[in-house]
C-alpha cells in the first residue's frame, strides 16, 4: 500500500455508507468494508470494477456500480486518483453530495479547494505528501462544517501551507528551480512560491 492511500484512510470516519468513487482495483473500498454498514464501488470503467469484484469477492456489504461519477446517496465518498478538474466536474454533477469527502487530486488541487467551498463545504484536513516520486494533496471536507475563504496561497498550495511540512518543502523546492528558469514569463508563479517558502522558513 502506498503512502497516499495509507494517508487516505486514515482520514476515513466510519459512516453507514461509505462510497469508492473511481474505485480502480477497490484497494480502498476494500478498506472501507470495515467502516461502514454499505460499501460502494463504483467505476465507470467495468474492466475495473470487475477487478473490484474478484478483489472484494467474500465481502457481503459491497454494492458495485458501473457509472460516471457520483450518482447516488451515501455519507461519505472517496475520490482519488484523478486529476482536480475532473474532481471538481464530478461534484458540481452530482444531485445528492455526501456529509464528507476525501479528496486526493494528482494536480490542480486548487481548483478542488475552490469547489468545496462554493459547494459549502469546509476543510477541516489537508495534507501534502509525496509518494512515488509523485506530490499529492490529500483534502477532507465536511458539508456546512465551518466554510471558510481562504487566501490565494491557501487556495494554491494548502490550507496549512504556513504549517512546516517537509513534503510542502520539497515540492517548493521543485517548483523554484523550474520557475527560476524563465523568471519573466513565471512571474507570478515565483513570487507565489517564494511566498510560502517564507511562511516555511526557507530560502530561496
Amino acid at each position: 500500500m502506498s503512502k497516499r492511500l495509507d494517508l487516505i484512510k486514515s482520514l476515513i470516519i466510519p459512516s453507514r455508507t461509505i462510497a469508492d468513487v473511481g474505485c480502480d482495483h477497490g484497494l480502498i473500498a476494500e478498506y472501507c468494508t470495515t467502516k461502514a454498514e454499505r460499501v460502494i464501488a463504483s467505476d465507470i470503467s467495468e474492466k475495473c470494477l470487475q477487478k473490484a469484484r474478484v478483489r472484494l469477492s467474500g465481502a457481503t456489504n459491497v454494492t458495485f456500480i458501473c457509472c460516471d461519477g457520483l450518482c447516488y446517496k451515501c455519507d461519505e465518498a472517496i475520490i482519488s486518483g484523478m486529476g482536480g478538474i475532473l474532481i471538481a466536474q464530478i461534484l458540481r454533477a452530482a444531485a445528492d453530495l455526501p456529509k464528507t469527502l476525501i479528496l486526493s487530486p494528482h494536480r490542480d488541487s486548487g481548483i478542488v479547494r475552490t469547489t468545496l467551498l462554493e459547494l459549502g463545504y469546509g476543510i477541516d484536513r489537508d495534507i501534502p505528501i509525496y509518494d512515488r516520486d509523485k506530490f499529492y494533496s490529500v483534502i477532507r471536507a465536511n458539508k456546512g462544517c465551518g466554510t471558510r475563504e481562504l487566501s490565494h496561497l491557501q487556495t494554491v498550495f494548502g490550507t496549512d501551507c504556513a504549517t512546516p511540512n517537509a513534503d510542502l518543502q520539497r515540492r517548493l523546492s521543485q517548483l523554484y528551480a523550474v520557475y527560476s528558469r524563465a523568471p519573466d514569463a513565471n512571474k507570478q508563479q515565483l513570487s507565489d512560491v517564494t511566498a510560502v517558502m517564507r511562511l516555511q522558513n526557507m530560502q530561496p
